[in-house]
């Protein structure tokens, strides 16, 4: 046995031991793919969908984490690319800039990618957001993906969590989710009185086996509610909104706190 062999050998039993002493971990690369669709039907920007026109649909997570059967949890490393994920915020962005979303950007974003120690995951956690302590920066100041204008909120000092607009059989609807009650000016909040950031725990999802499935219909479902035909089904996130009572319970959110209440009923894990 030549000492290049062995000098292997003894580094993998160190490193064997090692993992029994919860010193060494393995780091695999993961890839977390999203879909969204209304009602069963892609979300397209080059034709409707179920009767709907999807004219915008981007949004912000962080946090994201595996879940072992126990229900411990284990954080997924985003990989910083310059343009959608940086310092574990990711923008996933289904709009195309063209077609029924011309006010979009090019480019689009569905899949998150990252790393996570080697193990058996069976659940997925996530918020739809920006930490509190990033959302209040100027944009114009930020790396990407922090820095589009449509996604950022002046008056409010922070972004747009979750962009979703178009035009159905009832009409226009608008989704934008993020902080309200805010205190301060812009690069300067001191907090929000309702921070309106979704938790998403998805049982049954099995990295490269499953993938999480948006299902738009109850948002799209919010043009139903307009007491004016003339005017769009819209949440601002403010509690005055006409479809904020059915966004935020979409997200599973309370209304009058912004925290989160019970189960979302938006994304579900699906097999690939």
């Amino acid at each position: 046995m030549g000492m290049n062999e062995i000098a292997a050998r003894s580094l993998r039993a160190i490193c064997g031991l090692a993992v029994l002493l919860a010193g060494c971990h393995r780091d695999v690369a993961v890839d977390i793919p999203f879909v969204a669709t209304i009602r069963g039907e892609p979300f397209s920007c080059d034709r409707p969908a179920n009767g709907f026109t999807p004219f915008d649909l981007r949004f912000y997570v962080y946090g994201v984490e595996l879940l072992d059967q126990r229900g411990a949890t284990t954080p997924v490393r985003l990989t910083n690319d310059d343009t959608w994920q940086h310092d574990g915020v990711a923008l996933l962005d289904f709009e195309t800039g063209s077609g029924t979303c011309a006010d979009g950007t090019r480019g689009t974003h569905m899949i998150l990618s990252g790393h996570v120690d080697a193990g058996r995951y069976v659940g997925l956690r996530f918020v739809v957001g920006v930490p509190f302590e990033r959302n209040h920066a100027d944009p114009t100041m930020a790396d990407p993906p922090l820095n589009l204008g449509r996604m950022h909120w002046g008056w409010q000092g922070g972004f747009k969590f979750f962009r979703f607009e178009g035009n159905g059989p009832h009409g226009a609807v608008r989704v934008h989710l993020g902080s309200t009650g805010c205190a301060g000016t812009i690069g300067h909040i001191t907090e929000c009185a309702r921070p309106n950031r979704a938790v998403v725990q998805l049982d049954g999802f099995v990295p490269g086996r499953n993938r999480i499935a948006l299902d738009l219909a109850p948002l799209v479902a919010m043009g139903g509610v307009r007491p004016d035909a003339k005017q769009p089904a819209s949440c601002m996130s403010d509690m005055d909104d006409n479809g904020c009572r059915v966004a935020f319970d979409a997200f599973g959110l309370d209304l009058q706190t912004g925290k989160p209440l019970g189960a979302q009923h938006l994304f579900s894990s699906q097999p690939l």
